[in-house]
């Protein structure tokens, strides 16, 4: 169990559900089966992915055991050795890499092999040092997801010599609601552990601008968020019931309800109820996938 918490295994699966989603609910029904990777090749390339991000994981909690004895419960030191959770890391990186490249070289794209290397290197310089400068470490991660978003699509879709417009503007619009989500969930954890970072001067948009300030920028955040919310529900199915009503009362009214509890939130447990709240509305945005089928 300590194992599945240390691998984030309930954000490895949402990372595996938004790709089949877009596959199935977007890809497919645009370009057909036959013109896509086949069943196994696709498992494989998710499977790479999730790999190399479970071991992004790893090395972060590894790194960052002093500041998470300060803000939060600690697995790697406690209850699972720190050569041990070394040995994993390095054992999911290099077996994502490893399935990754290989499919890379079966499909010949150089792309892939060139994304997956990128992002294990990113994480690794994430965990290291990038988390501890000021905007990087956040605007990294944030990147990374969109970037997590928009490949899979791409290298299924980069051999096709006509694209469906609609199509590759709906993938952009869902990379950057991952990219703010990313970003927002960020956040959300430098406000919840101010007091630890800091402690150990590690340079957040809590530590430099201050709490309130902090506060004012997530809601503007989470602001764009429902706009793009909004536009998309009524542009795309302005008289379909279910989905504006689902884009009403689980993304626009969570997040109305999560800016109201984070201009009252002050303590560690308050944060931690609207990280869960978060969690929920990007679930809903994933979800909301369904409606394109």
């Amino acid at each position: 169990m300590h194992y599945l918490k240390l691998i984030r295994f309930h954000n490895l699966i949402a990372m595996a559900l938004i790709q089949y989603l877009i596959r199935y609910s977007l890809v497919i029904p645009v370009y057909g089966k036959s013109a896509v990777l086949s069943d196994l090749y696709f498992a494989l390339l998710v499977y790479s992915i999730v790999l190399i991000a479970a071991g992004g994981y790893v090395i972060n909690d590894y790194f960052d055991i002093k500041v998470d004895a300060r803000n939060k419960e600690v697995l790697i030191g406690r209850k699972i050795k720190r050569r041990k959770a070394l040995i994993l890391h390095l054992i999911l990186t290099v077996s994502g890499l490893g399935i990754g490249i290989y499919l890379a070289y079966n499909i010949g794209s150089v792309l892939l092999g060139a994304i997956l290397i990128f992002s294990a290197y990113t994480l690794w310089l994430y965990s290291l040092k990038l988390k501890r400068k000021f905007l990087v470490g956040n605007l990294t991660i944030a990147l990374l997801s969109a970037i997590f978003i928009f490949s899979i699509p791409t290298i299924e879709l980069m051999q096709k010599t006509t694209h469906d417009t609609q199509l590759i503007v709906l993938l952009l619009i869902y990379g950057l609601f991952g990219f703010i989500s990313s970003w927002m969930h960020e956040i959300i954890k430098d406000l919840k552990g101010y007091n630890g970072d800091k402690e150990f001067k590690i340079q957040t948009l809590a530590t430099v601008w201050g709490i309130p300030k902090t506060k004012e920028f997530l809601k503007w955040l989470s602001m764009l968020l429902a706009s793009m919310v909004i536009t998309v529900a009524v542009y795309k199915f302005t008289h379909e019931i279910y989905p504006l009503s689902f884009a009403a009362l689980f993304l626009v009214g969570p997040l109305y309800l999560m800016n109201i509890w984070i201009y009252k939130a002050k303590a560690g447990y308050e944060y931690s109820r609207i990280a869960k709240l978060h969690k929920l509305i990007i679930f809903a945005g994933i979800i909301s996938l369904c409606f394109f089928v």
